[in-house]
């Protein structure tokens, strides 16, 4: 009767439409059903296959690719012509080998590089996780490659996820836990996850047989942070998940025991795996020309074969009697004929001359082009002692570009700045409060006995430079926070906030809107590997560890399908108020209360959170319903979490909507950039707020030009009526399928308005060693630098002249609009004035000032001198009307007078919109740099795109063409590397083609005094091992080892690096002065031994 109703139950759930799929649990199906009438049959399995050959495919499937490249296919055929008898110039067998060995070597090189992903793929289809069987009814261990939608996985910490699975159940009491990305996105901040809840009831354990809903969920995608989907239970009722709900495949579980979930998909159906797209191919500028200049090899070599069948023709027209003609192949003299001849003769010299055509050119240019990458990944100088890492070349194809970058797009935080936030100081209700620099502090290390304890004397070492100098009027106010004061507000007694009320909740949001992790202990799990249940009872007395959160299993070999949860016990000492108030009175300092450490998914919510813990505000545990914070006044308070809404780059703020612990209010707390705050403050006709906003503007323009990064902290009391109405609309957003994103984004700008503002903080983030250095060189090699930044305006002007981007003696052009009419009518004055002053002066400029639109910079039209003393800023908001195709045309005119543009408020859209428009309208060669997720898109827009491995994870580095540790590495990459790259292989490639040349001019000029009769003076060894064998190692020398100039003379010089740019060395002319060199070069090593034996 069970398998009848759950056969019923299957058929009532299609297997999905066009828009979503339904899953249906595995242990919910029955054991005898038909494997072709399986509800997950159509889903993929989680066995992955990233290798393009197999044993019976490999050899006809290569070799298939191979004869896509023009060469082979040419001297394949050169081969095969070889076999007609009335043409062949070489012995059959002879003629193979030279080709035969070109493509055994391409072919081995592709069979290792496919047989190490053979060998990785099945490591990892090997690996093993648990699976729950209905037969045994516990967790058995299972290959990854057995896995399939719909099974239930029990997961450990530090475990690594097999497939998309669903998040059901977390050992943490919460229904959180934690994981770390680092494999799927570079980022090496942990991310939280939350369980699904509704399906079960109240305090009911989970166990995998209870989950008896049908997950429907949208078609497999690749965007990684992004889900939508709902649980259908069996009385239709819809839970509503989300992108918090998953965990995506190659993941690590962190600061958690377990968690256990259902596969929504499985192996290529994955988004680590549909995101796995290869490495991508580019091909530089020097590679395109080659590949012409190989093309006009083919029609000198026409030339030179129609030339010697014409000559072949008309030379065998002289002879009255054929048979005076000793060398035609031919029995039937019959079928004589001088044009006939001349055919044949044309084919027998395509054979000869096929030389003309580099066949190891290709290879060689790989192989060089591999051993440059080895030499500058080798490089001790671009090593970093710090993160202990090199610079990593992850294109090998295109190192020659770096000696030919003519535009540099860089983001600011990060990648000119150390990302190393440090909280400098802070405004509130107006009045600003300065932070003495850390290295001013008096206070010395703990190095005495007479100190508080060791490990909280190490501790405090340590922290030492994420302390601050706290302000004493600042501190007075913390010290004497109490909810009960706020309570005075909420009850009526004032109607007004008072100063100490805004710092109050100043303070209290520092440090619970974020997504910082708190965390203590080690995490264990246990259930082994196999499945079974193990009691783990702690034999270390000295350092006894936590209580447990599982009951002590009295059973040995206990079977149970998932370890009992029960919730955390308190810790008697786990938070001592001396730390609380104060981190630099640590006389009486828990020690475990220095074990809790924080964990952020930006430095910046890392520097608020330490702030407000120096002044005694300090979070303590957060879940996802509650946040405990100890507050000087208060001790303990849990603050009950009602909503978060995360930050997104198009709001710029992030909001926390918590409830009051004693009146029950509403109250949200938002943090975010100054333009995303103050333009959703209330309008109220109040003195006192009008001055606050006033002087805190006045504040952060302070803070801005100090260099300082900003933010601003805004609050409101939300009604019980507005939030359940809101709460409903938002749960039903949830819960779509179309339009999700685009409603949620409007509800949570309708709950952020009408805010009331606390105040400002600026945080510094210093300059990293070396910028200023790096791109005054990188200016004086002729490279325009454009810094793309999200800063305030102020800040990032403060920031480019400190690290020499604007100089003092540079007019610096401000492009702030506020409407498209405005900026046109901008840059049309601004234009119109530089027109003006370069006619005046007499200069060459007013006449060359139009923008050269799809221009080649190896051709330009005409020369274009950017003035050197001028430098352009224009924010986020002109740049999109400036962007605009009516007028992109003037923004660029108007930039190519300038030395360096700085653009604020930039989106990560406006910065690959900016890249696109430079690369494409203008055809020149652009670098992108930065170093967070933020900067992909530009990275990837850019004809070479390099990240920095910095603070903000690796995600930058993983979309890069090259990654480094810091960017004062980048002088020596391009004017040391890419100098010597590009010249090498420039005059490798020409020297190529010359070496070619010159040899079969000698063959032809051979031919005058020989008939045209096909015959060469070089034995057949000699002509088709020329190539490939005899001149291949000096080519390969010269590419990989020469240098045209020492590296200390280049960074002395970086002058020297504008060859690059203007392709002096590898002009499209340059091929025909090589075959100029040739033929002369051949008529004096063939003319003049033959005039001396005459």
């Amino acid at each position: 009767m069970g398998n009848f109703l759950q056969r019923d139950r299957l058929n009532q759930h299609p297997k999905g439409s066009k828009n979503h799929r339904h899953i249906i649990p595995n242990h919910l199906i029955p054991t005898d059903v038909n494997p072709k009438e399986h509800p997950n049959r159509s889903y993929a399995g989680n066995r992955i296959k990233t290798t393009k050959y197999t044993l019976m495919s490999f050899l006809p499937k290569n070799l298939f690719e191979q004869f896509h490249r023009f060469a082979n296919l040419y001297f394949i055929f050169i081969v095969l012509l070889n076999f007609v008898p009335e043409v062949n110039a070489f012995a059959k067998e002879i003629a193979m080998i030279p080709v035969i060995g070109v493509l055994a070597v391409s072919a081995i090189k592709d069979g290792f590089e496919d047989y190490r992903r053979y060998r990785l793929d099945k490591r990892i289809n090997s690996m093993t996780c648990r699976v729950y069987s209905r037969d045994e009814h516990r967790y058995v261990k299972t290959e990854w490659q057995k896995v399939g939608a719909g099974d239930v996985i029990h997961l450990s910490c530090n475990e690594v996820i097999p497939a998309d699975i669903l998040l059901l159940q977390s050992s943490d009491p919460q229904g959180i836990c934690r994981i770390e990305t680092a494999n799927l996105d570079g980022e090496n901040n942990l991310k939280q996850r939350e369980i699904v809840r509704g399906f079960l009831g109240e305090r009911e354990e989970f166990h995998p047989t209870k989950f008896k809903g049908t997950i429907k969920c949208e078609l497999p995608n690749t965007e990684i942070y992004k889900f939508n989907g709902s649980i259908i239970q069996p009385c239709n009722d819809q839970i509503s998940v989300n992108k918090h709900n998953i965990m995506l495949r190659g993941c690590v579980l962190r600061n958690t025991d377990f968690v256990e979930g259902i596969v929504v998909y499985a192996g290529h159906e994955t988004k680590a795996m549909l995101n796995n797209r290869g490495p991508r191919y580019k091909r530089s500028k020097l590679e395109r020309q080659m590949n012409k200049d190989v093309v006009f090899c083919v029609v000198v070599l026409l030339f030179l074969c129609f030339f010697s069948a014409i000559g072949s023709g008309v030379w065998l027209d002289h002879f009255k009697n054929n048979q005076q003609v000793i060398f035609i192949p031919f029995d039937d003299m019959d079928r004589y004929t001088p044009a006939y001849q001349g055919f044949i003769v044309f084919w027998t010299y395509v054979i000869i001359f096929q030389v003309m055509i580099p066949l190891s050119l290709y290879v060689t240019v790989e192989i060089v082009k591999l051993g440059q990458s080895y030499l500058i990944h080798q490089d001790m100088e671009l090593y970093d002692p710090i993160s202990d890492k090199r610079l990593e070349c992850r294109a090998l194809n295109i190192p020659e570009e770096l000696g030919q970058v003519q535009y540099i797009f860089s983001d600011k935080t990060g990648t000119l700045t150390e990302n190393k936030m440090v909280f400098k100081c802070c405004t509130i209700g107006g009045v600003d409060f300065p932070h003495a620099d850390p290295d001013d502090n008096d206070a010395g290390l703990y190095e005495d006995a007479s100190a508080p304890s060791p490990k909280v004397a190490k501790y405090i070492n340590s922290m030492q430079n994420d302390m601050i100098r706290i302000d004493p009027t600042l501190q007075r106010e913390v010290s004497n926070m109490s909810l009960d004061r706020m309570d005075d507000l909420q009850f009526g007694t004032r109607t007004t906030p008072s100063q100490t009320d805004r710092i109050h909740d100043f303070f209290l949001l520092l440090a619970i809107c974020n997504t910082v992790v708190v965390s203590a202990h080690p995490h264990e799990d246990k259930m082994n590997a196999s499945g079974d249940i193990l009691d783990m009872t702690s034999e270390d007395d000295e350092n006894p560890a936590p209580k447990d959160k599982y009951t002590r299993l009295r059973d040995s070999g206990s079977r149970r399908s998932t370890p009992v949860r029960y919730p955390n016990l308190p810790d008697e000492s786990a938070h001592d108020s001396d730390l609380e108030q104060s981190l630099t009175d640590v006389s009486m300092v828990s020690e475990n209360t220095l074990k809790k450490r924080y964990e952020a998914e930006s430095p910046d919510e890392l520097a608020l959170v330490r702030a407000a813990c120096s002044y005694g505000c300090r979070l303590i545990t957060r879940t996802h319903d509650k946040a405990t914070v100890w507050v000087p006044g208060d001790g303990e308070v849990e603050l009950k979490i009602l909503h978060i809404l995360h930050f997104d780059s198009v709001r710029k703020r992030m909001s926390i909507i918590v409830e009051h612990p004693n009146t029950g209010e509403k109250i949200l707390y938002c943090k975010g950039a100054d333009s995303a705050i103050f333009s959703n403050l209330s309008n109220r006709d109040n003195s006192a707020s009008e001055r606050i906003k006033h002087d805190t503007q006045h504040q952060l323009t302070q803070y801005a030009r100090q260099g300082l990064r900003t933010l601003c902290m805004a609050k409101k009391v939300i009604s019980n009526e507005e939030y359940k109405s809101w709460i409903r609309s938002y749960h039903e957003a949830e819960c779509a399928l179309y339009d999700r994103e685009k409603r949620l984004f409007e509800l949570a700008c309708e709950i952020e308005m009408n805010m009331d503002l606390l105040g400002a903080t600026g945080i510094e983030d210093r300059l990293q060693d070396g910028v200023p250095e790096t791109i005054a060189s990188l200016r004086l090699a002729g490279i325009k630098i454009w810094v793309l930044t999200g800063d305030k305006q102020e800040t990032a002007v403060n920031i480019a002249y400190s690290c020499k981007l604007i100089s003092p003696d540079q007019e610096v052009i401000m492009l702030n609009a506020k409407n498209m009419d405005m900026t046109e009518t901008l840059l049309k004055f601004h234009l119109e004035k530089l027109t003006s002053r370069a006619r005046h002066r007499g200069s060459d400029l007013a006449e060359d000032s139009p923008v050269q639109v799809h221009g080649d910079p190896c051709q330009p039209a005409r020369p274009f001198k950017p003035n050197n003393k001028l430098s352009l800023v224009i924010d986020g908001k002109t740049l999109e009307y400036a962007l605009h195709k009516d007028l992109e045309g003037d923004f660029l005119e108007l930039s190519q007078f300038c030395n360096s543009v700085l653009i604020c408020r930039a989106t990560p859209a406006q910065k690959a919109a900016a890249v696109k428009l430079v690369r494409d309208n203008l055809g020149m060669l652009t670098l992108a740099v930065g170093d967070g997720a933020n900067d992909v898109s530009m990275i990837q827009t850019a004809d070479i795109g390099v990240g920095i491995s910095g603070q903000e994870g690796m995600q930058a580095v993983m979309a890069s063409d090259f990654a480094m540790a810091r960017f004062k590495f980048l002088e020596r990459l391009l004017l040391v590397h890419g100098h010597w790259c590009y010249d090498r292989l420039a005059k490798m490639t020409l020297y190529m083609f010359y070496k070619n040349s010159a040899f079969i001019f000698m063959l032809f000029w051979y031919q005058i005094f020989n008939g045209f009769s096909g015959s060469v003076m070089v034995d057949q060894y000699y002509l088709l091992f020329y190539n490939v064998l005899f001149t291949s190692i000096p080519p390969g020398v010269l590419g990989i080892l020469d240098k045209d100039v020492e590296a200390e003379t280049l960074l002395a010089r970086p002058q020297l690096y504008k060859q690059g740019p203007k392709c002096k060395l590898y002009k499209p002319h340059s091929y025909w002065i090589q075959i100029a060199d040739a033929l002369y070069q051949s008529l004096v090593m063939y003319f003049i031994p033959h005039m001396v034996s005459i």
